[in-house]
């Protein structure tokens, strides 16, 4: 949890019951890595379907790209949304509607019914994203909250995964449908989560806060969840309860800082290639002289990204956040470097270069630049404007996305696919730019310490406050 231990104070135990219930909700970006990436792999075989209704390329782009239209407007309206209800409630809810809107996408009886049914299964993804890493890391334990975070990363990634797999193995109908259980499997235990004590403290409700900080740390912890409960309600946040009020507290630099600054590192990683990468893999390829497979292609892309994100999970909370993060951007950075310039010396007889470089990007991704911008979201955005800055960076995301996805072809056909490819390795290297000079160690740290990091002046926390917190994981 984000409370602060007292000195000499005992600590109670993590419970498996507790690391349970946060994985419940990490895990729910499952149906989002399915619907936002693995879905799409099934439009071919709906546009040969000779049973249903024609599918242009119109549709298909359409389709692919209304996710991050839908997205952008569905962020901003996530965290009224959260404030209003509550975080765990929304989840639920959104867990729910998608359930039924998987299943009205895999069996439309016209064409326009499967637009509506996709417009809302991105509305109700990208409302469980903004919602996942603030809640995950409002209810995790200090000790492992880098694990937890990775679990949404995790999820999403094998979501793409099984949706891929899904629409090579079935007819798309199917594949689809059971798609639907990405989402309808994790209804029921979101109902047993308890609600953030964050939020319950903001709407006044303390006995409430009390009794979900209970049910996470267990019945023998009564003195932590005092404790956990005190330093809950002395936070700034502890007065925030409209959004005008978050408003207001984003005007405050201590406040704008980190959210600047995560948003920084979405933008810069799209712009950096991502999106590109994942979407336009066998495009790539081809038009590097490398002949693959398109099903191979794209799995084995997905299969190194699960892979590397597993390893960071079991990582991140022992060597830390900055340096796995400016090491992956390096690398990232360098990977995409070689490639493009390989693209655009065009040497001959070395076809595998951009196979290998990708695939060095896809590891790089999957062990740092994936999932640990997302770990900050629920780290270092600060409490008075969580579910707002929330919002704002999930938004901005959506349309880097959207943006970049519309304008890589034109952009390639214009400048090269080398040149590109060079650009986009010197925008992940400007992420580790950014990490070494402002973003602090998170290792350990409770959430209230690391707002104090971003405070207007830093004489007032020490040197290794600033550039680190790097004390021992509490």
């Amino acid at each position: 949890m984000a409370a602060k231990q007292e000195a000499g104070s005992p600590v109670a135990a993590v419970t498996a019951k507790h690391i349970a219930l946060v994985s419940v909700v990490g895990f729910c970006s499952l149906t989002q890595g399915a619907a936002t990436k693995g879905w799409t792999a099934v439009l071919p075989k709906m546009q040969d379907d000779p049973h249903s209704f024609p599918v242009t390329d119109d549709d298909v782009a359409w389709l692919v790209s209304m996710t991050s239209i839908v997205g952008i407007f569905a962020c901003l309206a996530t965290g009224p949304l959260v404030e209003w209800a509550g975080s765990r409630r929304v989840l639920t809810i959104a867990m729910a509607s998608a359930s039924v809107l998987w299943l009205a996408l895999a069996f439309p009886p016209y064409k326009a019914v499967l637009f509506i049914a996709r417009a809302g299964l991105a509305a109700s993804v990208y409302v469980i994203a903004t919602i996942l890493n603030p809640l995950v890391a409002e209810l995790s334990p200090n000790k492992y909250r880098g694990l937890t975070l990775t679990f949404p990363e995790i999820s999403g990634a094998l979501g793409a995964l099984v949706g891929y797999l899904l629409a090579f193995l079935a007819p798309w109908h199917l594949a689809t449908a059971l798609c639907t259980l990405t989402a309808a499997v994790m209804v029921l235990p979101l109902m047993m989560v308890p609600e953030s004590p964050y939020w319950l403290v903001r709407r006044g409700r303390s006995e409430d806060a009390r009794a979900s900080l209970q049910r996470l740390l267990g019945p023998t912890a009564e003195g932590e969840v005092e404790q956990q409960l005190e330093a809950i309600t002395s936070m700034p946040a502890a007065t925030q309860t409209s959004l005008m009020q978050q408003f207001r507290e984003l005007g405050k630099g201590r406040n704008a800082r980190p959210v600047l600054l995560v948003l920084a590192f979405f933008v810069l990683r799209e712009l950096g290639g991502r999106s590109c990468i994942m979407m336009y893999t066998v495009y790539i390829f081809r038009d590097a002289g490398v002949e693959v497979d398109a099903f191979t292609c794209t799995v084995l892309v997905g299969a190194v990204r699960v892979v590397c994100t597993c390893v960071t999970a079991s990582v991140l909370d022992r060597v830390g956040r900055r340096p796995l993060l400016v090491a992956t951007a390096v690398l990232a950075a360098v990977a995409q470097a070689v490639c493009g310039l390989f693209l655009y010396l065009q040497v001959p007889g070395a076809s595998w270069v951009p196979l290998v470089a990708v695939l060095v990007y896809m590891a790089a991704y999957g062990l740092g630049v994936g999932p640990i911008p997302w770990v900050y979201v629920g780290e270092l955005v600060p409490s008075p404007v969580r579910s707002l800055g929330a919002s704002i960076i999930t938004a901005g995301d959506a349309v880097t996305v959207f943006s970049i996805n519309l304008g890589f072809l034109k952009i390639i056909a214009h400048i090269g696919l080398g040149t590109t490819f060079l650009i986009f390795g010197g925008l992940n290297f400007c992420i580790a730019v950014i990490v070494l000079l402002w973003i602090p160690e998170s290792r350990g740290a409770a959430l209230h310490e690391l707002e104090d990091a971003f405070c207007s002046r830093p004489q007032e926390l020490g040197l290794d406050r600033m550039v680190g917190l790097q004390g021992k994981p509490k």
